[in-house]
């Protein structure tokens, strides 16, 4: 006869309901890690039947690369179980039935049972908290309006790319007439030099390159690994490709003012940076001012 929870509950179905209406998927895994019972929401996290995951080895939902380093993990919770909270483990990937692999994190407790030993995961699916940490970081460290990475991402990647102890070239670059743009034709358009100038950049830089808009109409685009060859290399890839987007491209010629400069010893990236600054400025003065086309 069931257990009577009061006010005429029966406490296995009690139970039973709690399991169904769990919203993580949870999973009763028996002594050498066959899964004995599953509830609701493991089927939709899993894409299998809960009838596919009784009677099989937990393994199975585990990607293929892992799965050796897993059997040893859990033999050894097994020997020594104990409760142990989803904050305590990075976020781990499952496999669904589909071969796809999703986020989650698991809390694991032992609990006995008739037939010995057996461990309680709970089981919650995060990849939708993955994919709004990635679109979160992707606007702490992109502009918004080019899709260049901007200062904020710059700024982090310096102390690292400086204590490589390589030396680093860096490109300054300003767009020409920009200002002219804005009050002849409006800032839509002048937002439109902006945006095509991240094409351009994006075009013209290395797979390694941190190609940046610092803000206003100045970019940057910072070459690890750097030797004078790369650099020289680098502005006359962007000084080509430059050439072809005003080519095929209708509307105000895009110009931009560039300079360049190896980081040394002394000063690293800051002091290269001033100095690439200082060169784009005299290349800028040198050409004048850019009129509307």
């Amino acid at each position: 006869m069931n257990e009577d929870l009061g006010s005429g509950i029966d406490a296995k179905a009690f139970a039973l309901g709690l399991l169904e209406a769990a919203p993580d998927a949870i999973l009763l895994v028996k002594p050498g890690g066959i899964i004995g019972l599953a509830n609701r929401m493991a089927e939709r996290v899993f894409g299998y039947d809960r009838a596919e995951l009784i009677g099989q080895p937990i393994e199975m939902l585990v990607p293929l690369s892992k799965r050796g380093g897993h059997d040893a993990v859990r033999s050894r919770y097994e020997r020594t179980p104990r409760t142990r909270a989803m904050a305590e483990r990075s976020e781990l990937d499952a496999l669904r039935k589909n071969g796809e692999e999703v986020p989650v994190e698991i809390s694991l407790s032992p609990v006995e049972t008739a037939i010995g030993r057996c461990t309680i995961a709970i089981i919650r699916d995060v990849s939708t908290r993955r994919e709004f940490e990635t679109q979160l970081r992707y606007a702490n460290t992109h502009d918004g309006l080019t899709g260049l990475f901007n200062r904020t991402y710059l700024d982090e990647v310096r102390a690292k790319l400086e204590s490589d102890e390589s030396p680093v070239g860096v490109l300054i670059l300003d767009v020409d007439g920009l200002k002219a743009v804005n009050d002849e034709l409006g800032h839509e358009a002048g937002d439109q030099l902006l945006k095509r100038t991240g094409i351009v950049l994006r075009s013209a830089s290395g797979p390694d390159d941190i190609a940046t808009r610092l803000g206003g109409d100045e970019f940057a685009v910072v070459v690890p690994r750097a030797t004078e060859q790369t650099l020289h290399d680098a502005t006359s890839s962007i000084q080509s490709e430059l050439v072809r987007h005003n080519e095929i491209h209708r509307g105000p010629r895009l110009e931009l003012s560039m300079g360049a400069a190896l980081s040394g010893r002394r000063g690293g990236i800051g002091l290269a940076m001033r100095l690439a600054d200082q060169r784009m400025y005299m290349q800028k003065r040198a050409r004048g001012s850019v009129r509307v086309r």
